[in-house]
């Protein structure tokens, strides 16, 4: 069946909701006026409804992961409310906010360290390096990790090294180069493949297309590709010694929104090196739009194909395109495939093409073509059912077999999929979908090459990461081949044997994408966990990440180190499902199946307790947190009743360090703004709301606790919104502290655990940071030297050692010491009625507090990086001697707490 814009099938999925949804908003109108927020609250649900009903919670059902519900929690995490879509655009804005403050001198800098991994991320864009007279140097990109090279991809020894860390937008997709200046390169943005189908947390827009002109000394951004949203592919043809680009540009639905490309979708021509462009496909067939490029090729002959790939309103897919010109009226189209695809009874909507030209015989070409269903309840569901050959240089086709002879071998092809044939046997075609594929006879049978399942025994000689992306043969070979997947770049030097050995090739190329972490207790420890998308749980022990770190699958979703029982931690993926481990052994499972693809949990480090998110994203379970207790000795949950906190989701779970151990003490957030405090928690649990009516409705992201429970800083993950909130006297009364921060997502907060000006925030934009909490105006410093302008997940603080552990969605784990900011001005206060003095000869501070006694302090000493020195309680009364370790030299900041009140003086040791 063809699906128009007029036909009823077309409209019957909205018709069946507007009259399933009429009689829930009436019945409900009346209390929904008088309550703006619970009003937000069932907004909510209606559109969990209208993006499909509840998933399957069978683990098998979704294969490694769930794109679609991971997407659909992030989206109602940063979706403007005003709007209900994510306005990334804003991201541009707030780059340039950011590119101003870090230009702007500051003598307070967190330096981050990246934790080591040979694991990767999701990568679509691998091109070997045109001008390494070796042939080994190699450019990869990931789809949230930025521009990457690797000058001997032969070497196990060779590192990846990063290029875009400045970048405003590291959503690179696809790199070529132009064949008559190899100096010159195109990097396109923006992951379409993700976005047409089910908009995909991980990935995102772009902002158009990156060139250099010296190899990849340096880029700049085209601003004639400004608004091209998608990027699909980039190939540049020598035209009689003229180098002509060709840029497949799409829309998407990224986050609740349509993204429409400008001035339209279609095949972008440009003669002038970026500078200007025209659109050349001809109309989608009854329509007048241009058709979406899944793929573009160019021919042995020069003649240029494209593959198409369905628009946001599922229309053009299933089209096979050439011309040998490439200009505007040049082009055949090919449309027999996608009439028997919409002659199908069942799988009837023709989706992305993706075009194999072999290299050695120009008449030779191979396509393959995914298609699917699509109903009022669910997300489309395209598979690779379809595998063609063409003799002719695409004027005809014939079907061959796929290579599993179903359409299972990819069965996410709207998101993993690709072919490539070898530059010297026309015969030979690899196929990736969710493994590696080979055929050696055209088509007519297939071997299965690779096994992703082997992740979780330590891989091996074959294995390749789950989700086949792009596949490169490198020029004129049979044997060297790359391979792009969820998990990074993968290397054969035996692509043309019996069961070639694929290696991977991750050594440094830290794409992975997190979503929490956890560290070791003990100062020095350098043992954390994390978990990330489509890669579980990894458990870092001080050398470099690999698959075999792996202590958990799935996507990996909250996890803790017990902080007084370093033999105990927890790990967990998506719908509460935990492992807990003892000693180094699983000794517990916990298969909860409730709440949200990734629930918001935390733990009781003292009561061995474990308190999680258990309503999800439709209402269901409303009111209930799931509590596991007597860890790790228990396997079992509960649903505990929490009274009147409303049908929204728990957004952030916190317990109180304060708490006792009769009495356990949370902080819940949740998805339409409200915090509660929680007492008794460890039994029947005595709920109090203490937000403020001026907090948005919106995600609470994050609740951090300062020096006692009356301080807490809130943060918000919306964009649109007042996104981080303080109180000082346990929410009576709450200020807004947004200060200068540009409107983005945040994620996360710490306060300093001494001095509760100081704090850090997770954003869109990497890390930042204050020491100006109490002022009029705060201020808001962008803190990513060694990190990068990346998405920040989620911060640990370890206070045995001021170490900050932050995960990161798209390159890995960093850590810093979060040491005080000295720079900060100080009040001398009662320090200013001592004489205080720095003795050289016995290399001491020198205090004379007087007669008077002035009652118990505590006394710090911090050097001018913000390390502690010497910290000491002592009696305010006559002379007071603080030895200086003789190799410190230099300014020193004296800092005296007292009553809840600090006062500083900076001296100078010499």
């Amino acid at each position: 069946m063809k699906i128009t814009k007029d036909s009823p099938a077309h409209y019957s999925y909205f018709i069946i909701l507007f009259i399933a949804l009429l009689g829930l908003v009436s019945l409900r109108l009346d209390k929904l006026r008088l309550n703006p927020r619970l009003a937000y609250e069932q907004q909510l649900h209606l559109l969990a409804l209208r993006y499909g009903g509840k998933p399957s919670l069978n683990e098998k059902d979704g294969g490694v992961d769930q794109p679609d519900m991971a997407a659909l929690q992030d989206y109602f995490m940063t979706m403007d409310p005003a709007l209900l879509r994510v306005p990334s655009e804003r991201l541009n804005a707030a780059w340039a906010s950011m590119h101003q403050y870090q230009t702007k001198s500051s003598s307070y800098a967190l330096e981050w360290t990246g934790i080591t991994s040979e694991m990767g991320g999701r990568t679509r864009a691998i091109m070997w390096d045109p001008n390494d007279p070796s042939g080994k140097k190699v450019w990869a990109g990931g789809v949230t990790g930025g521009l990457w090279y690797n000058p001997d991809i032969t070497s196990s020894f060779s590192m990846w090294q990063t290029v875009s860390d400045s970048w405003q937008n590291l959503v690179v997709s696809c790199i070529t180069y132009d064949p008559n200046n190899p100096l010159v390169f195109y990097v396109g943005t923006g992951e379409s493949q993700t976005a047409l189908i089910t908009y995909r947390e991980s990935s995102g827009r772009g902002v158009g297309i990156w060139k250099t002109t010296n190899g990849g000394q340096s880029f700049t951004l085209l601003p004639s590709t400004a608004g091209f949203q998608y990027i699909t592919k980039i190939a540049v043809r020598n035209e009689s010694g003229q180098s002509v680009i060709y840029a497949g540009v799409c829309s998407g639905i990224y986050k609740g929104s349509v993204w429409q490309s400008q001035p339209s979708d279609g095949l972008f021509r440009s003669t002038d090196g970026g500078n200007s462009w025209e659109q050349v496909l001809p109309n989608i067939d009854g329509l007048t739009v241009p058709y979406s490029p899944g793929d573009v090729q160019i021919g042995a002959s020069g003649r240029i194909f494209v593959g198409t790939t369905s628009n946001p309103d599922h229309q053009g897919g299933g089209t096979i395109l050439y011309s040998d010109q490439g200009t505007a009226g040049s082009w055949t189209e090919y449309t027999d495939i996608r009439t028997v695809i919409e002659m199908d009874p069942i799988n009837n909507i023709p989706h992305r093409v993706v075009i194999a030209p072999s290299p050695s015989n120009a008449n030779i070409v191979y396509a393959a073509i995914s298609a699917g269903t699509i109903s009022a309840t669910t997300n489309p569901v395209y598979k690779g059912y379809y595998f063609l050959r063409s003799d002719d240089k695409g004027a005809s086709w014939i079907e061959v077999s796929t290579p599993d002879g179903t359409g299972d071998w990819a069965n996410l092809a709207w998101h993993a999929m690709d072919i490539a044939v070898d530059p010297n046997d026309p015969a030979t075609v690899y196929a990736g979908g969710l493994d590696m594929w080979r055929t050696t006879n055209s088509g007519s049978s297939w071997t299965h090459l690779s096994d992703w399942s082997l992740m979780y025994s330590g891989g091996g000689p074959n294995y390749i990461h789950a989700d086949q992306h792009i596949i490169v043969y490198k020029p004129g070979s049979s044997t060297k081949m790359l391979f792009g997947s969820d998990g990074g770049v993968f290397y054969t030097e035996t692509g043309n044997s019996i069961s070639p050995v694929f290696i991977q090739k991750n050594k440094n190329y830290n794409t992975l994408q997190f979503y929490t972490c956890t560290m070791h207790p003990d100062a020095g420890q350098n043992q954390f966990i994390g978990g990330l998308q489509d890669n579980g749980t990894l458990l870092y022990q001080g050398s470099p990440l690999t698959i075999n770190d792996m202590i958990d699958g799935g996507d990996g979703a909250y996890c803790f180190w017990d902080q007084d029982e370093s033999n105990i931690y927890i790990t967990s993926y998506y719908y509460n499902r935990y492992s807990i481990f003892d000693g180094g052994f699983q000794v517990a499972y916990i298969d909860n199946q409730s709440g949200l693809f990734i629930n918001p949990a935390d733990y009781d480090n003292s009561q061995n307790v474990l308190y999680a998110n258990g309503v999800d994203l439709w209402g269901g379970n409303a009111n209930k947190i799931l509590r596991v207790p007597n860890i790790p000795q228990n396997g079992n949950g509960s649903f505990v009743s929490l009274s009147s906190i409303g049908t929204s989701y728990i957004s952030h779970v916190k317990v109180s360090p304060y708490s006792t151990s009769s009495n356990t003490h949370l902080f819940i957030g949740t998805g339409s703004g409200r915090l509660f405090r929680i007492t008794n928690a460890q039994n029947i649990p005595v709920t109090t709301e203490i937000g403020s009516p001026a907090f948005p409705q919106s995600n609470i992201s994050c609740v951090a606790i300062g020096g006692s429970e009356d301080t807490l800083l809130v943060t918000f993950s919306n964009y649109g919104v007042s996104s981080i909130w303080q109180t000082c006297n346990a929410g009576s009364d709450w200020r807004e502290v947004e200060g200068n921060l540009p409107d983005m997502p945040v994620r996360w907060a710490i306060y300093h655990p001494q001095f509760p000006n100081q704090a850090l925030i997770a954003t869109e934009l990497g890390v930042w940071s204050t020491s100006n909490l109490q002022s009029e105006n705060v201020l808001w410093q962008p803190q990513t030297s060694g990190m990068a302008n990346v998405r920040v997940d989620m911060l640990r603080y370890r206070p045995a050692d001021s170490k900050v552990l932050a995960a990161t969605h798209g390159r890995g784990l960093f850590t810093t010491t979060f040491n005080y900011d000295i720079t900060t001005s100080v009040s001398e206060g009662l320090l200013s009625k001592m004489n205080i003095f720095f003795s050289s000869e016995s290399h001491e501070i020198r205090m004379d507090a007087g007669s008077e006694n002035h009652g118990q302090a505590r006394l710090r000493l911090y050097s001018t990086d913000g390390r502690l020195i010497s910290d000491q309680s002592l009696g305010l009364r006559g002379e007071m001697r603080i030895p200086v370790p003789r190799n410190y030299k230099g300014v020193l900041l004296l800092k005296l707490e007292m009553n809840g009140h600090e006062t500083g003086r900076k001296l100078v040791a010499y």
